[in-house]
């Protein structure tokens, strides 16, 4: 028989102890009834479902600071894909170096525009919302990823 050793964590992390930050990766098939201009009704929970992801994810990171302006970019992009995109979205969140990046893939080679809404429209305001909060944003090459970035 082998001897086996224990080590048991007391205490608080130190510094130089390193973090793994894993990233999520997430695709999901849109309902059949969601169409561009249009979201299921079965669809309208995806964007509370990343929430909860996203928030899982900063606390296991433990970066709780990062969680109201992540779950919000998130929204608004994931709403977007499922309003003006066309096939399956994937959502992605990662880390960088420095910066938390969240990406949307929508299937649609349509670049997003960001509009001015008026003051009594329903909707209108995430890209600018995205823009507004995020510390970078943009479009992928082929325009099917929206992407934004935060300070980490």
């Amino acid at each position: 028989m082998t001897p086996t050793a224990t080590n048991a964590r007391t205490g608080a992390r130190t510094s130089s102890e390193p973090r793994a930050y894993t990233s999520f990766d997430l695709t999901f098939v849109r309902a059949s009834g969601s169409t561009v201009g249009t979201i299921a009704e079965t669809d309208r929970a995806w964007p509370q479902r990343i929430r909860r992801i996203i928030r899982a994810r900063l606390e296991h990171w433990e970066r709780p600071d990062l969680t109201d302006s992540t779950e919000l970019l998130a929204t608004e992009l994931v709403t977007n894909a499922l309003k003006h995109g066309r096939g399956d979205v994937g959502v992605r969140m990662y880390p960088t170096a420095d910066r938390v990046r969240i990406e949307v893939r929508d299937g649609s080679h349509d670049r997003p525009v960001p509009r001015v809404a008026a003051p009594d429209d329903e909707d209108g305001r995430g890209l600018s919302l995205v823009i507004a909060i995020a510390e970078d944003w943009g479009v992928s090459p082929d325009g099917t990823t929206t992407w934004c970035t935060l300070p980490f």
